[in-house]
């Protein structure tokens, strides 16, 4: 007599499954970014990314940032108005000294000379005075987001990780770095929080 063995019944791989039925890999749902008891959306992954990738920026840097654009500004600060008037005196008076030599009169060619020695002295006069942009201190020259927080902004933060987990383990080697906290550092915090609490209201509207 023939004996066929019955064909044992497949079990299907521990999986989940999401809101339109379809598997999802246990690994990817036990993973924070793709659970479905933490809704996310673009701009909070975006921000989280933000904030993990966050760069200090050490006072050495930011001073060096600072000193480029007053030397910049410096720059701008010399060749102004006074320099277009005294181009062109220099001009005049070396036109008066060419009248007079080609006229054969003294008095123009004084003139002239004079108008120019003037000139060359005026001009001296500017380029070794400091202009006032250079003279303003390295702390006007930062960017906002360079800007080192007030006690008012790390009070803010301090309370944000408290209420946040996930700020609290991201922002705890802040105080821990040699790069002080900056308003930048305070934005992204922000905007993590506003793009979490984007995502819980948007879920709460779907629902």
């Amino acid at each position: 007599m023939t004996y066929f063995a019955m064909p044992r019944p497949t079990t299907e791989p521990d999986t989940h499954r999401d809101a339109d039925g379809s598997a999802v890999p246990p690994a990817l749902a036990t993973f924070a970014l793709y659970s479905m008891h933490s809704p996310e959306t673009a701009a909070s992954i975006a921000a989280r990314r933000a904030l993990m990738s966050r760069k200090g920026l050490s006072v050495e840097e930011a001073n060096q940032r600072a000193q480029a654009r007053r030397r910049q500004a410096g720059r701008i600060g010399r060749f102004n108005a006074t320099a277009v008037l005294l181009s062109l005196a220099a001009l005049m008076g070396t036109a008066l000294a060419w009248m007079g030599s080609t006229r054969e009169s003294q008095s123009w060619l004084l003139i002239g000379y004079g108008v120019v020695g003037i000139v060359c002295i005026a001009a001296l006069a500017c380029l070794t005075r400091v202009p006032a942009a250079a003279r303003q201190p390295l702390e006007h020259y930062y960017l906002p987001d360079e800007q080192l927080a007030t006690a008012e902004d790390i009070v803010l933060l301090r309370r944000l990780a408290g209420d946040d987990p996930e700020l609290e383990a991201i922002t705890s080697t802040w105080w821990r770095s040699p790069a002080p906290i900056r308003k930048a550092d305070l934005r992204l915090a922000l905007d993590l929080q506003r793009a979490k609490s984007g995502s819980v209201n948007r879920a709460g509207n779907r629902r």
